[in-house]
């Protein structure tokens, strides 16, 4: 299990996921998606403590097996799936609109899914995954975060 110790304990947080190659996932009751091998942002929010915060969120998302619960669930159990870095910020509040919202604007990035991991979103946003193409994009989707946090509140983990 990665040492989760840098991120904040609730706040956002979006996973970089590299596909190593194109893949079909099943997205529970959506059906089957071909994605494209490279990277993907995956933006969401953990305002909890203890079980619930963001650190057990996302150690909880670095495990192959678990109950599939959300969308995420889906796509991080693919074979081809793995986590490259999480970008995060401490927050008492739901930004993960507002980030995804940024992280859609860089250069190239398209929604491979609509309303992937946005069904309960009450911004109306397309999707909280975006894809990324060939390219890391780290760098960019943390000047997103930049848009909306200080400096020293942005957190960069790579396994």
């Amino acid at each position: 299990m990665p040492n989760l110790d840098t991120l904040p304990i609730k706040g956002n947080y979006t996973l970089i996921i590299l596909l190593k190659a194109p893949s079909r996932v099943k997205i529970a009751r959506y059906g089957w998606f071909k994605l494209d091998k490279g990277y993907y942002a995956y933006t969401g929010s953990a305002l909890g403590q203890g079980a619930v915060s963001l650190r057990r969120r996302v150690a909880r998302h670095f495990r192959k097996e678990k109950k599939k619960h959300w969308h995420i669930d889906y796509l991080l159990t693919s074979r081809t799936a793995c986590i490259t870095a999480v970008v995060a910020a401490p927050s008492k509040d739901n930004k993960e609109c507002e980030i995804s919202s940024l992280i859609r604007n860089i250069e190239g990035a398209t929604v491979p899914i609509t309303g992937f991991g946005a069904s309960d979103c009450k911004h109306n946003c397309t999707s909280h995954l975006i894809h990324l193409g060939e390219n890391n994009n780290l760098e960019k989707v943390a000047d997103a975060y930049r848009h909306i946090v200080e400096e020293n509140q942005l957190r960069i983990y790579k396994p």
